[in-house]
């Protein structure tokens, strides 16, 4: 016979504990377009390059602090097309076509997988 007390005890045992916010699984096809978008808008002067530390290498965030502002302008960049292509396990290119306004430039991140996180590593900037 269970008492009020097992039940108790049973559950308090067996209840889930929520995951750790900071262990989030990051899905690259969801989350690296959005930051794609973040690094547009740091080259725009919209963002501080500091937002973004967390996903940055050390090169790649000393890069992105003397690339931004670049595109300066008043309205928001706007990422149009993205394109994603894993060269080896663990590694991913980014490029995408972002909006300043009238004109386009092309924007291409290089992200790796490291010591349980995904690291971009290198940006690169054109015009079209």
């Amino acid at each position: 016979m269970t008492t009020a007390a097992d039940a108790h005890r049973y559950v308090r045992h067996t209840r889930r504990i929520p995951p750790c916010p900071a262990r989030r699984r990051i899905k690259p096809e969801e989350d690296w377009p959005h930051f794609t978008q973040l690094v547009a808008e740091v080259l725009a002067g919209h963002r501080n390059p500091d937002h973004l530390r967390w996903g940055l290498s050390e090169d790649a965030y000393r890069s992105l602090q003397g690339q931004a502002g670049c595109f300066a302008m008043r309205q928001r960049p706007r990422l149009r097309h993205v394109w994603m292509e894993a060269y080896e396990p663990g590694v991913t290119e980014i490029n995408g076509v972002v909006r300043y306004g009238e004109r386009r430039h092309a924007l291409a991140l290089r992200v790796i997988h490291a010591d349980y996180r995904w690291l971009c590593t290198d940006i690169e900037t054109a015009s079209r």
